[in-house]
């Protein structure tokens, strides 16, 4: 029995611009808005966006131990729902949110799906009407990633990466991006599923789903990688930035 085949089309985006949000007409049709958030913009006013936040995200934003972690919680939160709020006209605070299969999140009662990554001082949000899956990480050089290479890289991929810890971080988000676009989580797959630039053929075993995909990398900022992932069929990425209202 021949094994069912997907696509995936990675490519990296050497340059791209962060539109204001002025420039987004929140409907995204064929479509992927990423937004990006600057959490030191905000530190100071976690007061007022813990007012946006249900009973269970704020038990979720006090489990934090360190207080950095608890407030780019709250503020990748409330962030999430003022932007949700715009595509669908619904208050920020009255938007819920689902768990589905492998912990996938949704808008319940909505036609639209997203996905949240932060790292260091950004938060990217990824806004789209088909599944999509969002990594940002912070290129940090004395992170040790050789001891994991083997376990989670194919040999073409190590030598690609070749020490750099750029092109690690690169890899990296690709693969995350692509495991959180498909819903099967960091597995024991990952080594297998392809990051490299170009069109890759794939079974579907590997990536857990029937359809095509498209994976464009960019940089978040100098120093933080990002990579978007989405259906094949999307025909547009847009990027914005936003700033969140301060009073609620």
């Amino acid at each position: 029995m021949t094994m069912a085949q997907v696509e995936v089309n990675i490519q990296l985006a050497e340059t791209i611009y962060w539109q204001p949000e002025t420039e987004c007409n929140f409907e995204p049709e064929n479509t992927v808005d990423v937004w990006r958030i600057y959490i030191p913009l905000y530190k100071d006013q976690t007061a007022h966006f813990l007012n946006l936040l249900q009973p269970d995200e704020i038990v979720r934003a006090n489990r934090y131990v360190q207080e950095k972690d608890r407030i780019r919680f709250i503020i990748s939160r409330a962030a999430l729902r003022e932007i949700v709020s715009r595509y669908i006209n619904q208050p920020a605070k009255g938007i819920i949110f689902g768990s589905g299969p492998n912990k996938k999140p949704f808008i319940v009662g909505a036609a639209l799906r997203y996905n949240v990554s932060h790292s260091a001082n950004w938060v990217l949000i990824a806004i789209s009407k088909t599944d999509v899956g969002v990594d940002t990480e912070t290129i940090d050089a004395s992170f040790k990633f050789e001891s994991i290479l083997e376990d989670y890289f194919s040999p073409a991929e190590i030598s690609f990466i070749n020490g750099n810890p750029k092109n690690f971080f690169l890899l990296w988000t690709r693969k995350e991006a692509l495991t959180k676009a498909t819903a099967q989580g960091l597995d024991e797959n990952l080594k297998h599923i392809p990051s490299l630039d170009g069109m890759h053929i794939t079974n579907t075993n590997i990536l857990k789903t029937d359809k095509n995909w498209l994976v464009k990398s960019f940089k978040t900022d100098a120093e933080n990688q990002g990579s978007i992932v989405c259906e094949k069929i999307i025909k547009k990425l847009c990027f914005f930035e936003i700033k969140l209202s301060k009073n609620v």
